[in-house]
């Protein structure tokens, strides 16, 4: 449950639990004029269960320093940040051999 994370900024959205860290966003705010139906419409967000999949996605993107999102998304921001942002195999590429240096090989 997001509210169970001390550092979360769930408990002051959800529940209007004061918290100097949190600053309200635009976006909160439009969810809803009145504080209460603000908070119930930000619970509502959070009313369906992640799967065991999108928590080691998330795991393994935030461990890695990776990017979650659509492949697009990815090349865009790699393309900001001057680095690879997506998980790819360990080591190093394999080499690839043209056919008469496998035969050169073979002898």
């Amino acid at each position: 449950v997001p509210g169970d994370y001390r550092w979360s900024s769930h408990r002051a959205n959800a529940l209007g639990r004061q918290d100097s860290m949190v600053t309200p966003h635009p976006l909160y705010q439009g969810l809803a004029d009145a504080d209460q139906a603000r908070f119930a419409a930000y619970r509502r967000l959070f009313e369906d269960m992640l799967g065991a999949e999108s928590h080691q996605c998330f795991r393994e993107c935030t461990n890695g320093g990776f990017v979650i999102g659509s492949a697009k998304f990815k090349r865009q921001i790699a393309a900001m940040l001057g680095r690879r942002t997506w998980k790819e195999a360990p080591g190093r590429p394999l080499k690839e051999i043209d056919a008469d240096a496998q035969g050169e090989l073979a002898l």
